[in-house]
């Protein structure tokens, strides 16, 4: 009989990193996704008929898409930061290490994160909002 090994803090912790990775890839891939088919659906005739508010949802949401799209990207590129400067940092005596940086990078890359839940949320409600618009 083998003995079964429990996971350890730092397994949670490779799987949370893992889990956020693959959120900050689906909402990446989302955004850009929803994006595409803006320009797919306004190439029609069909932008003509569209009433003014059904208008000013269709502009709300392509551009609350694409601003998630560039917050998933910055926060990409906030976190490959933070990872390159804790890689420094360990590489420095425990006297000499610094964390304070760190720590500003950990908090922007929070803030946008929930920045970029908030954007797709609000597109997605704009763009259910016009759908519903169509349909009535």
């Amino acid at each position: 009989m083998g003995m079964s090994s429990e996971p350890s803090a730092s397994d949670f912790h490779s799987w949370a990193k893992d889990a956020g990775n693959k959120l900050r890839a689906y909402m990446l891939s989302y955004s850009s996704g929803a994006t595409g088919v803006f320009f797919l659906a306004l190439t029609g005739r069909d932008v003509t008929i569209f009433t003014r508010p059904e208008k000013v949802l269709l502009v709300v949401a392509l551009v609350l898409y694409v601003t998630t799209a560039v917050l998933c990207l910055f926060e990409l590129r906030v976190d490959a930061r933070r990872f390159f400067y804790v890689a420094k940092l360990l590489e420095l005596d425990a006297k000499d290490q610094r964390w304070a940086e760190n720590d500003a990078y950990k908090n922007l890359r929070l803030r946008l994160i929930y920045a970029s839940y908030v954007t797709a949320t609000l597109a997605t409600g704009a763009m259910v909002a016009f759908l519903i618009s169509r349909i009535a």
